[in-house]
């Protein structure tokens, strides 16, 4: 592996947005390189020299090689038999942030399973533990959800577990992560357009749903139900069958293509409409 120095690093930071062509080809297949081999240095050399002002071109160049990488994370993810929730989260936080590192989603999801685990272990039942999750997220760590994400930074996950504010889908998996970590059933369900948190602490107990948009509101598969016949819609089993990963990652993008076509944005809309294609060959 060839290591690039701090001031050549510097030197095509410099370059990126002024040369074409060719040259600028070349100069964005070294960054992709560094990118992957180098993180670090590259991080420290934006750091020390160009903080206060980031070359925009820079910016641009660093979003399109990491919207390329995720599109063959998003191959390889489709390909699996069973592919992680956290793996999805993780490519759409990068998506939003391109300069977070996958392991730094799994770093913060650590912490809140770390803090929650003592309460969690008091839990004498699924309804139980639903109230202690909620009560921890939404009183203790102040989580909060908006109503309406109108910025796909809303939708990121890893800034949601950063800046403690974000959809109803990013909180419904973080109660989903923290149950996997505790060893316990968990999904998400579509109650026709309304997301809910499914969770059963152990064989002998039935199925809970919480409500995250409703401060956690804990539901059971007949409230559920009462609540499609109040919608005058007919009742299929399918509504509470947990989605997977693939279908979440889908709900993701979906949302941010939302946002973004408002937008106009066809720069990222590219892309995103692109992972969509990927994952639709593997629905």
């Amino acid at each position: 592996m060839a290591i690039t120095q701090k001031h050549q690093i510097k030197a095509l930071i410099e370059l990126l947005g002024k040369e074409n062509g060719e040259q600028a080809v070349f100069l964005r297949t070294e960054l992709a390189r560094i990118m992957k081999e180098q993180p670090q240095t590259l991080h420290d050399v934006i750091e020390q020299d160009f903080h206060s002002s980031v070359p925009a071109a820079l910016v641009h160049n660093m979003e399109e090689v990491c919207w390329e990488n995720l599109a063959q994370e998003i191959k390889l993810f489709s390909g699996k038999i069973n592919p992680s929730l956290e793996e999805a989260l993780s490519i759409v936080t990068r998506f939003v942030n391109p300069a977070v590192k996958p392991e730094e989603v799994t770093q913060d999801m650590d912490t809140y399973a770390h803090a929650l685990r003592p309460l969690a272990a008091q839990a004498t039942g699924t309804e139980d533990l639903l109230k202690i999750m909620s009560a921890f997220f939404l009183q203790s760590q102040r989580l909060t959800v908006v109503p309406t994400a109108r910025d796909i930074k809303e939708i990121s996950f890893g800034r949601f577990l950063q800046k403690k504010c974000g959809s109803s889908l990013c909180l419904a998996c973080l109660y989903v992560l923290c149950a996997e970590r505790f060893g316990l059933e968990a999904g998400i369900v579509d109650l026709a357009g309304r997301l809910l948190v499914s969770m059963r602490f152990n064989d002998t107990e039935e199925t809970l749903f919480a409500d995250p948009i409703e401060n956690g509101r804990i539901q059971t598969a007949a409230d559920c139900r009462r609540y499609i016949d109040s919608r005058n819609l007919e009742w299929n089993e399918s509504f509470l069958t947990p989605l997977s990963s693939r279908t979440l990652l889908r709900r993701f993008l979906g949302n941010m293509i939302f946002i973004l076509n408002k937008l106009a944005d066809e720069r990222r809309l590219s892309y995103l409409r692109r992972y969509m294609d990927i994952l639709k060959l593997h629905f």
